[in-house]
């Protein structure tokens, strides 16, 4: 399977929220990120999580911050071991229920045919600016 093709599976699970069929999908050693790896006091997604458990704890924190929106894949491309995809998205941010608008881009590496690394990266500024 080419990683294009397993992430895709991947975030499939993840959006219809079928968690467990999404960690088959992630390395022992999995490294998640979400634009920054280091943590960052003005947005709980910011640092690096690990396994999958981090990853668990990723998504967890994903929907805790934001309502999920209209997310839109415009295109991908990769290898057997590495892709990218990019889009747009528009989610809301639950605390104060401001948007959050952004282009974005996923970058993953895959070992042994699990993801081995997932690091996505959208407009910080635009997230910071819709959790004021």
């Amino acid at each position: 399977m080419i990683a294009t093709q397993l992430v895709d599976t991947f975030l499939g699970h993840v959006f219809s929220g079928a968690m467990d069929e999404a960690m088959k999908l992630v390395g022992d050693d999995a490294t998640f990120v979400s634009t920054r790896t280091e943590a960052h006091p003005s947005n709980p997604l910011h640092g690096t999580f690990r396994g999958r458990d981090g990853a668990l704890a990723f998504f967890a924190l994903f929907s805790q911050v934001l309502i999920p929106g209209d997310f839109q894949v415009h295109g991908r491309f990769g290898d057997s071991e590495h892709c990218a995809h990019y889009g747009t998205l528009l989610h809301h941010v639950r605390a104060t229920g401001r948007p959050f608008a952004s282009d974005w881009a996923l970058i993953c590496k895959l070992r042994g045919g699990k993801i081995a690394s997932y690091h996505f990266y959208e407009d910080s500024e635009a997230l910071a600016e819709a959790l004021l």
